[in-house]
């Protein structure tokens, strides 16, 4: 009797599932991102309404840990998905990526928004995602003048004051040099020492974060009347009333892409997301829900006039950019930079 009750549940539970009576775990989008404003646009803009018009569940979570997904796909036991991954990232790892099947998106290169100076050859063929701005970020309240270069941000002595800086190389080590008199296009590779001497040189005056969400606060609070910024997350307390402002002269801008690993357990479904993700409108909603730029001209002209001078895309904001990350140097020179400015940091 035990056995054939057994029997007869294992039947039910079986046809439960393939009436639909409850998607398996196994076949939920796992969807992995850095948290705050950016896990909620992703979910309220992308994953949720992708999931009502495809009904392949999603799950947006969070931290994006590179050493965890790195064992991930070497070791062949895949389970996230889509991982917000820096650009570096995923030229550092071309070979990982499934190809873009183009049959589910189709990439339009004349509506792609283009950054200013963009380099890294290897990019070619991936899905772009949107793009940021390392930017000049101040405190608005006492109307005082703000550094509009990267050399003005590293004089305290005619801006006085705490600057707060990203607790990265990535970008940081660029505004360092400019500061320094190194012109954009003599940047890379990238004098490492040099930065770091710069750097010194205001170290005392210095407030690092780690975060966004650290960013705003800093900036909000007044610990810093200055910053090194995302300008997505600047923008975000703006609107909220914190009194901050960008500088967009000389912003360094960089970009994302959409990859997932070609081991991984849903490649086709994962398409699918990627393909829905590149329509106008969703890039346009994510775009107003993070403050990332859309990477489709189309989308961008959605986005409501008052507000696209907020985004790094935005025409004026792009002719002022100095110029964009260079990912093929730092996807060679990643890992060994990072430790030197780890040495450098805790000294």
């Amino acid at each position: 009797m035990t056995k054939r009750i057994a029997a007869l549940l294992g039947v039910l539970i079986v046809a439960l599932t393939a009436c639909g009576g409850g998607a398996p775990a196994s076949s939920t989008l796992t969807l992995v991102t850095w948290g705050g404003t950016t896990a909620d646009g992703i979910r309220a803009a992308i994953a949720d309404p992708f999931t009502k018009e495809s009904g392949i569940p999603t799950n947006v979570t969070e931290p994006v840990d590179y050493g965890k997904y790195t064992a991930m796909v070497q070791q062949n036991q895949v389970t996230w998905d889509w991982v917000d991954l820096e650009a570096f990232f995923v030229v550092q790892h071309l070979d990982w990526w499934a190809p873009t099947d183009p049959n589910v998106v189709k990439l339009d290169p004349s509506d792609t928004i283009k950054l200013p100076g963009s380099q890294g050859i290897g990019t070619q063929g991936l899905i772009p995602s949107g793009s940021y701005s390392f930017a000049i970020a101040y405190r608005t309240q006492d109307a005082k003048p703000h550094p509009t270069t990267w050399a003005e941000f590293f004089d305290t002595a005619k801006f006085p004051g705490k600057r707060a800086v990203y607790n990265s190389p990535y970008g940081m080590l660029e505004a360092a040099l400019l500061a320094d008199g190194v012109p954009y296009d003599k940047l890379y590779p990238l004098d490492v020492t040099r930065a770091e001497h710069k750097l010194d040189s205001i170290k005392g005056d210095l407030v690092f974060w780690n975060s966004g969400a650290e960013l705003q606060q800093i900036m909000t609070s007044g610990e810093a009347d200055y910053a090194f910024a995302w300008n997505n997350r600047i923008a975000d307390i703006q609107k909220k009333g914190s009194p901050v402002a960008i500088e967009w002269n000389q912003n360094l801008q960089d970009q994302g892409f959409n990859v997932t690993a070609k081991n991984g357990p849903h490649v086709a479904e994962t398409m699918k997301y990627f393909a829905f993700w590149d329509q106008p409108q969703i890039q346009a909603d994510y775009a107003k829900t993070t403050g990332y730029s859309p990477s489709l001209k189309s989308a961008f002209a959605l986005l409501p006039d008052a507000d696209k001078p907020f985004y790094n895309a935005y025409p004026d904001n792009m002719a002022k950019a100095v110029g964009s990350i260079n990912l093929d140097w730092w996807s060679k020179n990643y890992d060994d930079t990072v430790s030197q400015w780890t040495a450098w940091a805790g000294q």
